[in-house]
């Protein structure tokens, strides 16, 4: 927080924020730079002329600029105002509930009942109407404590994972606003932060 009060402060970067560790900001869409082999916003670059300053290394391809940024697996559209993720997470996800489900026992260990419940979890944050398809899950193994022993399979499970399997692909995403795409002439801003798309 020293750092967020010296470059607000004292070299006057407007609208920067901090969480974790991590730095974004907004600055106009027209307002780009030439800064390491790429247009970034000025705000951006004052930030990263600060570290190379401080001598605090960073990486440029986790330096993100736009209106669509991946962050933590979600991508995060401000123009649309949505929260989602991505086609090849979807994909990813249907394959770990088929795996799952089809478990040539039908007594996968409780390890990857809770790797499920995990992974499915993770996908509520975009989908907050499929939290029934983890009822079923955590009423199954609530009780359950070897991680190796096998749990059964039941109808109950079977049922709302499919349905979760059935609704996952064109359900995905939060709203954030209720009118739409803004034409680009009614944008205010521009948001950007210092967060990696690739990990």
């Amino acid at each position: 927080s020293l750092i967020l009060w010296i470059l607000v402060r004292k070299l006057d970067i407007v609208g920067l924020h901090m969480y974790m560790d991590d730095f974004f900001g907004w600055d106009f869409a027209e307002n780009l730079v030439f800064f390491h082999g790429q247009w970034r916003p000025p705000r951006q670059v004052q930030l990263l002329l600060f570290w190379d300053a401080i001598r605090c290394p960073y990486e440029d391809l986790k330096q993100d600029a736009g209106s669509c940024l991946k962050i933590i697996g979600f991508l995060i559209d401000i123009n649309a105002g949505t929260i989602s993720i991505t086609d090849d997470s979807i994909t990813e996800l249907l394959s770990c509930i088929r795996i799952f489900l089809n478990h040539p026992s039908r007594k996968p260990p409780l390890r990857d009942w809770l790797r499920l419940c995990g992974h499915i979890n993770w996908a509520l944050n975009v989908l907050p109407w499929g939290r029934p398809a983890l009822s079923e899950l955590y009423s199954k193994i609530s009780d359950k404590t070897g991680m190796r022993s096998g749990v059964p399979i039941n109808v109950a499970v079977r049922e709302g994972l499919s349905w979760f399997v059935d609704i996952l692909p064109q359900s995905i995403g939060v709203r954030l606003v209720g009118d739409g795409l803004w034409k680009d002439a009614e944008a205010d801003m521009v948001l950007w932060c210092d967060v990696s798309p690739i990990g």
